[in-house]
């Protein structure tokens, strides 16, 4: 369900055309790398990165964080520890830190889940 609602979001922060950051809720330019932090106090933290390109994204503590990235290229995710953490990486190349057990839900692939080692998270 989490998914679904995220995907209506970026469909409709997107609608207008414009790929570029509001606040937290951002989906990056296509082909460009996207590096956005997330700051405390605003708008959840929900970005999509675009296939192909890097993403690296740091959350807001104590915030959810949802962050899309499953065609890029590497995706580094810094979960800040948040009480709701929804990544999707790609099959390999990503690292989530920060990602407690039981608030952070991390795929590889969209159908793998990524191994644990403490609050990292990570598809090789």
């Amino acid at each position: 369900m989490k998914h679904i609602l995220f995907a209506l979001f970026l469909f409709a922060c997107n609608a207008s055309g414009n790929d570029v950051c509001e606040g937290d809720h951002c989906v990056c330019a296509a082909g460009d790398t996207c590096a956005h932090d997330c700051t405390n106090g605003g708008l959840a933290c929900h970005i999509q990165c675009q296939p192909g390109a890097s993403c690296d994204v740091g959350c807001a503590p104590g915030e959810e964080c949802h962050v899309e990235c499953s065609g890029a290229s590497s995706c580094q995710v810094d979960c800040a520890n948040g009480p709701d953490c929804n990544i999707t990486c790609p099959p390999s190349g990503c690292t989530v830190t920060n990602c407690p057990a039981g608030s952070c839900d991390v795929t590889c692939g969209l159908t793998a889940l990524a191994t644990r080692s403490g609050s990292t998270a990570s598809c090789p």
